[in-house]
């Protein structure tokens, strides 16, 4: 039971809520995707789920839902996920993010997805440090995920990016400090990065 809403004595009328209860047994998260990702679903695919209150600590979940129909109000189709080992944590109605695993990528090179200057324009850029002046670079992008994104082109292993929040525009002189320079790296993709 999550709550009880009434007490024992109180009289029951015609559509109070008395109580409000949680299914047993196997956990589940509901979500809503847009339709336009509609082709890169398929039931059994792997996923990973955050809470919003546990950034930290995502779990896997594996969708077994797709709705037949396209909510027409908002564009998006209804899935559901099982969550094989539910972290103690999880509760119902809980802020869950989910990102179905498209595609896997065992070594590449990463950036946070805030350093990518307009990504959704066909002309994706980042701003490098080079030689001391910030640099407007052209990158291609590959897989995505929560909060990255895999760089295809344009940039090399050990590159400085400046981000956004650096407040440098392009032909800006640069003084590089270590502690704030992210460096494009080699890394191991985290599951979860998907296109």
């Amino acid at each position: 039971m999550l709550t009880r809403k009434a007490e024992p004595g109180d009289v029951a009328t015609a559509g109070k809520v008395l109580l409000e209860l949680a299914e047993a047994g196997e956990t589940r998260v509901y979500a809503t995707v847009d339709e336009k990702n509609l082709r890169l679903l398929k039931p059994g695919q792997k996923a990973r789920g955050v809470a919003d209150a546990f950034p930290a600590q995502p779990f896997d979940a594996e969708l077994y839902y797709l709705a037949p129909a396209v909510d027409p109000q908002r564009g998006t189709v209804e899935t559901r996920f099982r969550v094989p080992a539910a972290p103690p944590f999880l509760r119902p109605d809980m802020t869950v993010s989910v990102e179905t695993i498209t595609g896997h990528r065992d070594a590449t090179l990463v950036l946070p997805a805030e350093a990518v200057r307009d990504p959704d324009s066909g002309k994706p850029w980042v701003l490098v440090a080079r030689d001391g002046i910030a640099t407007r670079a052209e990158v291609g992008l590959g897989l995505s995920g929560i909060g990255r994104v895999e760089i295809l082109t344009g940039l090399a292993e050990g590159d400085q990016v400046v981000l956004p929040s650096g407040g440098a525009l392009e032909g800006d002189r640069l003084r590089i400090r270590e502690a704030r320079k992210p460096k494009v790296s080699g890394v191991q993709v985290p599951q979860g990065m998907t296109r």
